[in-house]
């Protein structure tokens, strides 16, 4: 799958919250097996990034969202040489919210911001992202539309 992505490579998480609690994810693959992340994974071609991250979580748990706000960006250069960008979306459940644990899964679960920043088994990642989430839980979007046809299907902007 990563040599038809290429050598750039662009994916989403998504961060629902759901009664102050968070859908954690355990996958059981990759570099963050057997740790608590989010659910996510890479955006296809036909789609926007806001899309794909709602897509990714239903896939992945049958949680039905709606991207909000975009909570985190997190950018590098792996190793082999590939650019690997994941944005992160605070999404807000529509539907859907009884958990259905997708084969790419060891677990998931909901989980209190503290239990993500104090458990060892979170990724780094998630867990600065949980004490940011607890200082700031006021991000949101605005509609936003173009006078001038850019040539875009569909969009969305997030400020």
């Amino acid at each position: 799958m990563a040599t038809e992505r290429g050598d750039i490579w662009l994916a989403v998480a998504g961060l629902v919250i759901k009664d102050d609690k968070v859908l954690a994810v355990k996958k059981s693959y990759s570099a963050t097996k057997g740790l608590w992340t989010l659910p996510g994974g890479f955006v296809n071609a036909d789609e926007t990034v806001d899309q794909a991250a709602a897509r990714e979580v239903v896939e992945e748990t049958g949680v039905e969202a709606v991207a909000e706000a975009i909570v985190a960006v997190r950018s590098g250069v792996l190793r082999r040489g590939k650019s690997d960008t994941l944005l992160v979306f605070r999404l807000r459940p529509t539907g859907g919210t009884e958990l259905r644990c997708e084969r790419e899964l060891e677990a998931m679960e909901w989980k209190t911001p503290q239990e993500l920043i104090e458990d060892p088994t979170t990724t780094e990642f998630l867990a600065a992202l949980m004490k940011e989430a607890v200082q700031n839980p006021g991000l949101l979007t605005r509609e936003f539309s173009f006078t001038r046809d850019y040539g875009y299907e569909s969009f969305h902007v997030f400020i």
